[in-house]
């Protein structure tokens, strides 16, 4: 027998002399009681070996699943069950740990339950029918996963929830792992880390109250071939990472490396066929979760289609369907609406959309401009819906005008090399104090019929916006003063965005509410 994780009696002596008299607490007579020999009359045995210790009365009146155990009904009366001894081969022993804590207190304590026990705590407190238990750990759950900064705890957690159980939208658990997990790009997740089970629940369509899914779905068909490349070998991971660019590279391949790419198809097309029948069995149900429909033409043509892991109908259908959208309008790239809310707000500007002489830094988190002329800049995501979204805006390298505020681009042609606030899309703050919107591309420095609002800002201001999407308003702090409504009506979707001129320099971060 494996070692035993109770508390002996001689344990339980000093914490008794610390305590009043017996009976007068009845919180700390049942954690004396609690997986104490002393006090016990049932002996737990566990998966890992160890041993628990408890009252088969208590769990009996606690547990409709014990009181089935441990109680008989003999002609309307019921008597206990004579072993000693009762076996849960499911569960490990720090489990079931869980189990009799929050049998004999009503409540556990954060040392008892962690990440490396949180999934199989889940499925042994639905063993064992303690719903309220179950809300407890889904809500440790989703607070660690909000927390966590490893973007593959989701699934890990997932994989090891799938040794219990094939999953399910209808089971909290998997449904709250499964939040978490569309709005974590796949290329983050290691590829050794899901299983079949687990990535295909990723990517099978849901019927669940969430729209956003954060890899294109071309990242999505990357993903299946390297995840399963990398079941053979690390060789076959890089030598199809040779021919599947990441997302980004994908949809900014100029024409010498689009003539690299077709060369290397070419001359690699009887090493992907036979690599193929290898890795076939392992995708073929996990290629039909990929919407061949929302990846670019140029994409399909240059990269998918000379694998030939994809059949010419399946291709002939999504090309068929991109002919058919209206003019201007291309193809989009995500399943679902991908867009900003405040519990996933990640505020990072976008590699590719910048003005020329605009460089992202520090993770995405800081603009440089080394241009003469006002050229802006916006976030990866676009804010949408009725909530309200704060972020500020720092300072750290003066220029003769900053410009910050949010920007549209549905239904317009956008030019990052322009000064945002003379453009109808642009809704800005100036560093003067004025208000620039559809200010024509020739007034940045002109306060001619322009509004006044705030004060003047420069190196080292904080500036802070505020985004009510509910009301369709914009508004500012500026160094923790907060003014009134800069703009009303503001569009359905828009992006948090500046506008800059050498030697500018600023920083994006959530902003945080002083208690």
């Amino acid at each position: 027998m494996g070692q035993c994780i109770s508390q002996g009696q001689s344990e339980f002596q000093q914490p008794r002399n610390m305590l009043q008299a017996r009976g007068e607490f009845l919180g700390s007579d049942l954690r004396v009681m609690f997986n104490n020999p002393v006090y016990s009359d049932i002996i737990i045995t566990c998966k890992d070996g160890g041993v628990l210790y408890g009252s088969k009365l208590l769990l009996a009146a606690r547990s409709d699943v014990f009181a089935n155990l441990f109680l008989k009904s003999n002609n309307d009366k019921k008597t206990t069950n004579n072993d000693d001894y009762i076996s849960f081969p499911e569960f490990n022993s720090k489990t079931l740990l869980i189990i009799l804590e929050y049998l004999y207190m009503g409540n556990i304590t954060m040392e008892t339950l962690t990440l490396n026990n949180v999934v199989e705590a889940y499925f042994a407190a639905d063993y064992f029918l303690l719903i309220q238990l179950e809300d407890m750990i889904i809500s440790f759950l989703d607070n660690a996963l909000k927390c966590s900064a490893d973007n593959c705890l989701a699934a890990k957690l997932l994989t090891q929830a799938t040794e219990f159980m094939l999953p399910s939208t209808d089971d909290i658990l998997y449904r709250t792992l499964y939040k978490c997990l569309i709005v974590t790009p796949l290329e983050t997740i290691n590829f050794g880390i899901l299983n079949h089970e687990g990535l295909q629940f990723i990517l099978s369509p849901k019927d669940i109250e969430t729209e956003e899914f954060a890899s294109p779905e071309y990242g999505v068909f990357r993903y299946i071939i390297l995840w399963a490349a990398n079941k053979i070998s690390q060789d076959v991971v890089a030598y199809f990472e040779s021919l599947l660019p990441t997302s980004d590279q994908a949809e900014h391949l100029d024409v010498l490396q689009l003539d690299r790419l077709r060369r290397a198809h070419e001359i690699n097309h009887y090493k992907s066929k036979e690599l193929y029948e290898s890795i076939f069995p392992v995708i073929s149900s996990l290629l039909k979760c990929v919407d061949f429909k929302l990846i670019h033409p140029s994409i399909l043509a240059n990269i998918i289609e000379p694998l030939d892991f994809v059949s010419s109908e399946i291709l002939i259908d999504a090309f068929r369907h991109q002919t058919k959208l209206p003019p201007g309008v291309g193809p989009k790239r995500n399943r679902g609406i991908i867009t900003a809310k405040p519990g996933n707000l990640k505020l990072q500007w976008d590699q590719y959309a910048h003005g020329p002489n605009i460089f992202v830094l520090e993770n995405n988190t800081v603009l440089k401009s080394r241009s003469k002329k006002s050229e802006f800049a916006r976030t990866t995501l676009p804010i949408r819906g009725n909530d309200i979204y704060e972020w500020d805006i720092i300072i750290e390298e003066d220029c003769k005008y900053f410009w910050i505020g949010v920007c549209a681009e549905r239904r317009f042609e956008v030019n990052y090399s322009n000064w945002l606030g003379g453009e109808i899309y642009g809704y800005t703050l100036g560093s003067n104090g004025s208000l620039a919107h559809n200010r024509g591309s020739n007034n940045e420095k002109s306060l001619k019929n322009s509004i006044i609002y705030g004060t003047k800002f420069g190196k080292n201001s904080c500036i802070t916006v505020h985004l009510d999407m509910g009301n369709r308003t914009l508004s500012f702090s500026i160094n923790g003063v907060k003014y009134g409504d800069a703009f009303t009506d503001l569009p359905c979707e828009v992006y948090p965005a500046v506008s800059l001129k050498k030697p500018g320099k600023v920083r994006i971060s959530l902003h945080k509410k002083i208690i």
